[in-house]
């Protein structure tokens, strides 16, 4: 009985011994049910990432132009630390450039900026950059003759300064340049017979244009004229020197220079030794030894351009002026003036007209000083003083004569001097206007 019981208790433990077994294989492999035994895989260990390689710092470099023109290149440049930026291609007439500040070597945004330096031009290269923006200006006049002066590009859309006296009888305008084209003036922008300026415009874009300069020439400045003399010979090109800066024609404030200019220079340019223009050649005194005049182009600031005419409206416009204006000598022979201006100023027609001075020419034009003459009643004298202070003419001063007084009332902005002579026997008020005083 006791080996039996030892038995049993030995199988009893035997079967404990196998279910713990088994418990642990279970454990071990993870297996849900019997199957071989296995090891456990170890845990990966994450590798190290590489270090990132910091991205490079990044700066702005700006090209101011200051008034320069972009050929070719940017403006705008990021640069990286340390880095040089490339410099854009920049003009500005035939002004020579420099940067006025470090881009070679960028620590931090920046902008650099374009100066603009004057260089004078050799001769040969200034008589080729002024005749190239230099045109020549084609007129048919009322009576049906032809001539042509000169005139200049101030900007790259098409407008033409010229003297008024170049175009003033036109009823057909056209301009050549330089290149041997030909376009028919598409609009007078403004017109002066006080000042003897004119603006024109044509049809065209992207010419080159000449620079107007904005300070003052000195006596003995060189100087070179350049324009169409006798009307057909293009780009004739003078040199001389300023002889004086303070010269007067009626209201026009002139250069005097020995600069050779003749008929057909009328309008071109008088250029500086950097090619900017300081005149617009007007005159040429017949009787002198090469005695010259240009137009001071801040007379170009004194030129009404509210309205602008088609050349077809202007031609229009001047028919009906030139015919209320006759010569005392030929009905048939047209003055050069605006005579409406004269009649608002006088109320009353034209009695007769005349030109001063015939003996004196400045480049085949009259000496610009015309008289046109009024017959009044003089107990219309102080309503007619009255009459001319209310439109902006102011006493000058009086004259005594023989036959009777002079009294002068002058409008400077329209150029007017109005003579008013009362004879001595108080029964006659005779009204001189001279034109371009």
């Amino acid at each position: 009985m006791k080996r039996v019981k030892t038995v049993w208790l030995l199988f009893i433990a035997a079967a404990v011994l196998l279910s713990t077994s088994s418990c642990s294989v279970f454990q071990i492999g993870q297996k849900d049910g019997p199957g071989p035994s296995t090891s456990a895989e170890p845990e990966k260990t994450a590798e190290p990432s590489p270090t990132a390689t910091p991205e490079p710092t990044k700066y702005t470099v700006t090209f101011d132009l200051n008034g320069g023109e972009l050929v070719s290149g940017e403006a705008v440049q990021i640069v990286e630390d340390g880095g040089a930026a490339k410099a854009p291609e920049v003009k500005n007439g035939n002004l020579e450039l420099s940067w006025d500040g470090d881009f070679t070597n960028v620590k931090g945004d920046v902008t650099v900026t374009a100066k603009w330096n004057k260089v004078a031009m050799s001769t040969t290269d200034l008589a080729e950059y002024v005749q190239k923006r230099t045109v020549t200006v084609n007129v048919t006049t009322i009576g049906g003759g032809r001539s042509a002066g000169s005139g200049l590009f101030i900007d790259d859309a098409g407008t033409i300064v010229t003297n008024y006296h170049v175009i003033e009888s036109a009823t057909s305008l056209s301009v050549q340049v330089s290149d041997g084209g030909s376009y028919n003036v598409k609009n007078i922008l403004a017109f002066s017979q006080v000042y003897d300026l004119a603006i024109l415009q044509i049809d065209i874009s992207g010419n080159d244009f000449l620079t107007i300069y904005d300070g003052n020439v000195k006596t003995g400045e060189q100087v070179y004229a350049v324009g169409s003399s006798l009307g057909t010979l293009t780009g004739s090109f003078t040199a001389g020197i300023v002889s004086s800066t303070s010269r007067a024609v009626g209201l026009i404030d002139c250069i005097q220079m020995d600069a050779a200019i003749s008929s057909g220079n009328s309008g071109g340019p008088l250029v500086n030794i950097y090619g900017e223009v300081v005149g617009i050649n007007a005159f040429s005194y017949i009787g002198g030894e090469n005695l010259n005049l240009a137009i001071k182009t801040s007379n170009l600031d004194k030129l009404d351009r509210s309205k602008s005419y088609t050349a077809n409206d202007y031609k229009e416009w001047y028919i009906t002026e030139t015919s209320r204006s006759y010569s005392p000598y030929d009905g048939s022979d047209y003055y050069y003036s605006t005579v409406n201006r004269y009649d608002i100023v006088t109320g009353s027609y034209c009695l007769y007209s005349y030109d001063a001075d015939l003996d004196e020419y400045y480049d085949g034009y009259y000496d610009m000083s015309e008289h046109y003459v009024y017959y009044y009643n003089v107990d219309e004298y102080d309503e007619y003083v009255a009459y001319l202070k209310s439109i902006g003419f102011v006493y000058q001063d009086h004259e005594v004569f023989s036959g009777g007084t002079s009294y002068y009332y002058l409008n400077e902005k329209d150029g007017i001097l109005v003579d008013l002579f009362v004879s001595s026997d108080n029964l006659n008020l005779y009204i001189w206007v001279t034109l371009e005083y």
